[in-house]
């Protein structure tokens, strides 16, 4: 109920009650996500010199300034998607934490879908990211997809992946600016408490989750060899 709140005032921020309303009475029904690529073996734009933004790594230390940055977020969240593997990149101006950025190069559940991405070889999935509503409109997020994409660059990965509601506007502008292209979508319908789920383009859906087709000269990993948690499974089967 927080989470669903928070979202929604969030939303209104965004785009006015009016709008926020429609779209939310539209996503009840149906959630549809844009899947969104870059080739990072492509150059990256280069941004204008961002000196006062600082970059961080989380640490156990950090855990509640993003829960106050993003009171939706929950400690027992954070705490499962670092026992999963996930790293957690924070953006500070002075000692304020104005951003995050939640990344994968391991399978990584997604509650907001209710599906397992698995990402492959070469591939960091962007799980999340959040920036505070007083410091939005100052690139911080475009300035987020660049960094990660060029510190997975660094580490010898070739794409970088993210998901993306269909109508977050300001975020699908900011991956345009860093070059990201669609590469298909995901989503469910909502009829009662069963969900029905599409994927389309070169989004994969099957008995263990999501997978992204490879770029060219790509690796390929079978997802169905690799196990689910059977806390998770009756989540993911849905």
């Amino acid at each position: 109920m927080v989470s669903t709140v928070f979202h929604f005032l969030d939303a209104c921020r965004m785009f006015g009650i009016a709008q926020a309303l429609h779209l939310a009475s539209r996503w009840a029904i149906r959630r549809e996500f844009l899947v969104v690529q870059r080739d990072l073996r492509d150059p990256l734009p280069v941004l204008p010199a961002g000196d006062a933004f600082r970059w961080t790594h989380l640490t156990e230390t950090d855990i509640p300034r993003v829960q106050a940055l993003n009171p939706s977020l929950y400690e027992a969240e954070i705490r499962r998607r670092v026992g999963e593997g996930q790293d957690c990149l924070l953006c500070w101006l002075g000692d304020t934490l104005v951003h995050y950025t939640w990344r994968a190069m391991r399978p990584a559940y997604l509650p907001y879908l209710g599906k397992t991405i698995w990402p492959l070889a070469g591939d960091v999935f962007v799980v999340a990211s959040f920036t505070h509503p007083a410091f939005r409109r100052r690139g911080i997020h475009t300035w987020s997809i660049n960094r990660t994409a060029r510190e997975a660059r660094e580490s010898g990965l070739s794409r970088r992946l993210s998901m993306v509601p269909w109508w977050n506007t300001p975020s699908i502008r900011a991956l345009r600016k860093n070059g990201c292209t669609v590469a298909g979508r995901i989503g469910y319908w909502n009829a009662g408490v069963r969900r029905y789920y599409f994927a389309a383009g070169e989004v994969h859906l099957n008995h263990a989750g999501v997978l992204v087709r490879p770029l060219p000269g790509q690796g390929i990993a079978d997802p169905g060899r690799q196990s689910v948690s059977p806390s998770r499974a009756k989540v993911v089967d849905r």
